[in-house]
């Protein structure tokens, strides 16, 4: 049980604060809600001390980043300038790092370089 409550701890640094269905299907009920929770406090404490936690350590050279959507996504997404983009599959975008992030990490997208 602590096993699976360090992995759930853990999504929420590879993933973001957004459980995927594929994954969300897999927990029960206690589980959700330690995520959710454990995601609010984090969230709350980040927002107290005005540092974004999960982002990278190191400040990239540039806060944007061309991307390119590696599966459709239709469903959770969360931008910070609030667009609402239509991220269909081998479509490209040119997206805030932080925005991005959380894509790339569960293998939706993929950044493109030079």
């Amino acid at each position: 049980r602590y096993n699976r409550a360090e992995t759930i701890r853990n999504l929420l640094w590879k993933i973001g604060p957004v459980i995927p269905k594929e994954i969300e299907e897999k927990l029960n009920h206690w589980e959700e809600e330690y995520f959710k929770k454990h995601s609010a406090a984090l969230k709350s404490y980040m927002s107290k001390v005005l540092v974004d936690l999960t982002v990278d350590m190191v400040p990239p050279k540039d806060p944007y980043i061309q991307v390119r959507v590696l599966e459709d996504i239709r469903e959770g997404i969360v931008l910070s300038d609030d667009k609402n983009p239509n991220f269909a599959r081998h479509s490209m975008h040119f997206l805030k790092r932080t925005d991005a992030e959380k894509y790339i990490s569960r293998g939706l997208m993929e950044e493109l370089t030079g």
